[in-house]
C-alpha cells in the first residue's frame, strides 16, 4: 500500500511507546486510559448519535447525514477482550460509517477477566442475532471489527456457518487477533518493529481472556473452516506481531474458494485506520472499507 507520512507517524509512534502498558498499571487503569484517550478522537457532529439497549446490552446508532437507511454496518470493538467501549470507538466506527454511507451499530459486550471467554461472544452473538430479526435483510448487514474485536466477530461467523444461519453480505477485519496461542513466526519477526504489542503481553492477555484449550475454534478462530462465507476485506499492517494471523486466514479462506482481499499496509501499526484524524494512511484505509462495504451491501 502507500508509504506512511514520516513525521505524524513517528510522532504517534512516541505517543504510543510513551503511554503505559497493561503489566504496569492493570486492567483496570488500562481501561480508564484508553477512555481517557479517545477524547482525542471526538467524532464528526455531523453524525448522529442515538443510544440504547438490545436486552442488557448498552448500544448506539452512530447515523452519518448521508447514510442509506438500509445499509448497516455491525462494529464489534476491539481492546485485547479486556478493554474497549462504545465511548473509545466511537469515532473509528462513525467514519467507516461515513465512508460506507452506512448506519453503524455500536455496542459493549462483557469484557475479561470479570466476564471471561464465552460471555463478550455471547453478547456479539445476542446484537447479531436481534439485529438480524430487527433488520430481516442481512444482505444490507456488513460485519466490521479490529484486533480482539475480530476475533469475536470470526467466532461469530464460524458460528453462523455451521449453523447455515444469515451471514452478513461481508466483512471487513482491521488487524485481526485471532490465534490466541500466540504462536506464529511474525511474533518474533516483527518484535523490534512493532510499536503497540508483543507476544509476552499477548499471552497474558490472553490468559485475563480464558483459563481453556486457547487452541479452541472459538477461542482462536483461525482453527476453524470457512466454507460458504461471505466475502472478506483483511487490512493490516507491515510491521504487526500478528500479521501472520491475517496470512494464514487469507490462504484458508482461498481455499474453499471464499472472496478474499487481503491487504498489507506498508509501515503501519496495529489498528492504525484509529488514528485517521491524524494519519493519512488511515483514511485511506477506511475508504478503501467503505467502498469495499458499498459493493456487497
Amino acid at each position: 500500500m502507500n508509504k506512511p507520512t514520516s513525521h505524524i507517524l513517528s510522532t504517534i509512534f512516541r505517543y504510543l511507546k510513551s503511554c503505559p502498558t497493561l503489566e504496569t498499571i492493570g486492567v483496570e487503569r488500562y481501561r480508564t486510559l484508553l477512555e481517557k484517550s479517545s477524547l482525542a478522537f471526538k467524532p464528526d457532529p455531523a453524525v448522529t448519535v442515538e443510544p440504547f439497549h438490545i436486552q442488557a446490552i448498552e448500544a448506539q446508532w452512530l447515523l452519518p447525514s448521508d447514510h442509506n437507511e438500509n445499509r448497516i454496518i455491525l462494529y464489534v470493538h476491539g481492546g485485547g477482550y479486556i478493554a474497549g467501549s462504545i465511548t473509545s470507538h466511537t469515532d473509528l466506527a462513525s467514519r467507516i460509517g461515513t465512508a460506507a454511507r452506512a448506519k453503524v451499530l455500536l455496542f459493549n459486550y462483557r469484557l475479561a477477566p470479570e466476564h471471561p471467554f464465552p460471555e463478550g461472544l455471547t453478547d456479539v452473538k445476542t446484537v447479531y442475532h436481534w439485529l438480524v430479526e430487527t433488520y430481516p435483510a442481512p444482505h444490507r448487514i456488513s460485519l466490521v471489527c479490529d484486533s480482539a474485536g475480530a476475533g469475536l466477530g470470526l467466532a461469530l461467523l464460524s458460528g453462523l456457518l455451521k449453523q447455515a444461519a444469515p451471514l452478513p453480505a461481508c466483512s471487513v477485519l482491521i488487524s485481526p487477533w485471532i490465534d490466541l496461542e500466540c504462536k506464529n513466526p511474525s511474533h518474533h519477526e516483527n518484535r523490534e518493529k512493532d510499536p503497540l504489542l508483543s507476544q509476552p503481553v499477548l499471552k497474558k492477555t490472553a490468559r485475563l481472556y480464558t483459563d481453556q484449550d486457547l487452541s479452541n475454534p472459538l477461542i482462536s478462530p483461525i482453527n476453524n473452516t470457512f466454507s460458504g462465507i461471505t466475502p472478506l476485506l483483511i487490512q493490516t499492517g507491515e510491521h504487526e506481531v500478528l500479521i501472520d494471523d491475517s496470512r494464514i486466514l487469507a490462504k484458508k479462506l482461498q481455499a474453499v474458494g471464499a472472496t478474499v482481499r487481503l491487504e498489507i499496509w506498508e509501515g503501519m501499526f496495529h489498528v492504525w485506520p484509529y488514528f485517521a484524524k491524524y494519519l493519512s494512511e488511515g483514511r485511506q484505509a477506511i475508504q478503501v472499507m467503505g467502498h469495499f462495504i458499498q459493493q456487497y451491501s
